[in-house]
């Protein structure tokens, strides 16, 4: 699957420049399908955020699409699980 979109939430802001900035996080990606359509994977829910004027507050649930930086970009496939030795299991511990 292509990485199309970040899904990115504001989060406060910064200045860079002299001039006010948003500050992003990233929470997840939406990938195109090879069959068509689209997947959203996402990898953390906000629970408060920073507003303008420095102060948490509750996240409003509003989430932004921009396309990716990494468009077209090839999903990471998971890492095979490492095998554990069965020699790790003998041991003489009585449970």
């Amino acid at each position: 699957m292509a990485v199309k979109y970040d899904l990115m939430v504001a989060n406060g802001t910064y200045q860079k420049d002299g001039q006010q900035k948003t500050a992003w996080l990233k929470i997840g990606r939406v990938m195109s399908k090879q069959s068509g359509g689209f997947v959203i994977k996402i990898d953390c829910i906000p629970t408060s955020s920073t507003n303008r004027d420095g102060n948490q507050v509750a996240w409003d649930g509003w989430v932004q699409m921009f396309e990716s930086r990494q468009q077209g970009a090839q999903s990471q496939p998971a890492a095979a699980p490492t095998s554990v030795p069965d020699s790790d299991f003998d041991d003489d511990i009585a449970f």
